[in-house]
């Protein structure tokens, strides 16, 4: 699976701005996660593998991962490797990197709609040219955690994506 799938509305727009509220102010962020040993940490990331949290983001979890199960027939009984939140301020420069070679990645986009100016996709780097999904809400991406990646920042909002990422 070295492809990228893309499916819009995973759940209703409500339902996305619902759990971005709850997850965005609800959520025991922390600073100091990097995509290398040894480099400055970009970001805040809330870890759900790690992290104990109240029923309710239990719960929207859960609804997303049954949804992804329903989207992708490549994930299905497949044992969940981490699910964390990642969030970017404004401004803010990520790296490329890649997940691992045993991992299937999935990123829900929390976010609220924007304007395409403000950036805020993810980027991969394929056969030496960079390629984008753009950030919008509701928005699941899938892709092989082997593809070199990484988040943009908006420009003048937080971005925030949920990480599912599964075993292959």
């Amino acid at each position: 699976m070295k492809d990228i799938s893309v499916y819009d509305n995973l759940v209703t727009k409500e339902d996305t701005e619902t759990y971005r509220k709850l997850m965005l102010y609800d959520s025991p962020f922390f600073y100091g996660e990097t995509d290398y040993e040894g480099l400055q940490p970009v970001g805040m990331v809330c870890d759900y593998s790690e992290t104990k949290v109240r029923p309710i983001i239990t719960k929207v979890i859960q609804t997303l991962i049954d949804k992804i199960y329903q989207k992708n027939e490549n994930i299905k009984g497949k044992k969940i490797q981490r699910i964390y939140m990642n969030y970017f301020a404004a401004g803010e420069n990520p790296r490329f990197h890649v997940d691992g070679n045993n991992i299937i990645t999935c990123l829900y986009y929390l976010n609220p709609e924007v304007d395409c100016n403000e950036g805020g996709e993810t980027q991969f780097l394929i056969n030496d040219e960079i390629r984008g999904v753009r950030s919008k809400p509701g928005r699941l991406v899938i892709f092989d955690g082997s593809l070199k990646h990484r988040a943009t920042s908006f420009r003048s909002h937080p971005r925030l994506t949920l990480a599912i990422k599964f075993y292959k």
